[in-house]
């Protein structure tokens, strides 16, 4: 296996392969004199799980990465002489990736507390705005609140309440996914290997 088929990262870069440089094949031993007829052969593979890149420590990804390239220098080395040397992604062009796949988790970790679908979180802040004017005494008309009321067999009163304290829990959770979607993208920003790159992706552990 040459060295450029042995990539850091797949699943649109969020897990990380861990390469081993292992014995794929044992020497093959004379029978009666135990001299070896052909020697052992050696290669890179993954035996164990990938590391994902948002669970993992900054640590231990710079670890991964490490190996990785040590077991990628041991297969060029055991490679034919004259082969072209493997080529490194352009840093900005693992930046751009890296900053994509950010915002794409934190996405996901949004879905986890409201419906992502297009217009809904329009109707979210209908339904806030409602919420606090409700509150505030005003006058209706009150559709997003009525009609919630009406599905839900609830008063006003009740809608009200729902709406205004899951808004402000909502406003929690965001701030704190927003400021580690920020801390991240800084930190691929200031990167200066693409080793800090991977290593920014810790910013969104739990």
């Amino acid at each position: 296996m040459q060295p450029d088929q042995m990539p850091d990262s797949y699943k649109g870069g969020r897990l990380l392969c861990r390469w081993v440089w292992d014995e794929i094949h044992p020497a093959v031993l004379d029978a009666e004199t135990g001299a070896v007829l052909e020697p052992p052969v050696f290669g890179p593979r993954c035996p164990d799980a990938p590391l994902d890149l948002f669970a993992a420590t900054a640590d231990a990804i710079g670890a991964v990465l490490t190996e990785n390239a040590a077991v990628r220098a041991l297969a060029a080395a055991a490679l034919p002489p004259g082969l072209p040397p493997t080529l490194t992604p352009p840093l900005a062009d693992l930046k751009a990736a890296a900053v994509d796949l950010i915002n794409s988790r934190v996405g996901e970790l949004r879905a986890v507390h409201i419906t992502v679908t297009v217009g809904q979180s329009a109707t979210y802040l209908e339904k806030q705005e409602e919420a606090e004017r409700y509150a505030a005494g005003e006058g209706g008309p009150f559709p997003y609140l009525s009609a919630e009321a009406s599905a839900t067999d609830s008063t006003l009163d009740e809608v009200a309440a729902l709406v205004g304290a899951t808004a402000t829990a909502w406003t929690a959770v965001n701030a704190s996914l927003e400021g580690k979607r920020r801390a991240a993208v800084e930190a691929v920003k200031a990167a200066e290997t693409h080793v800090q790159v991977y290593q920014a992706c810790a910013h969104l552990r739990a």
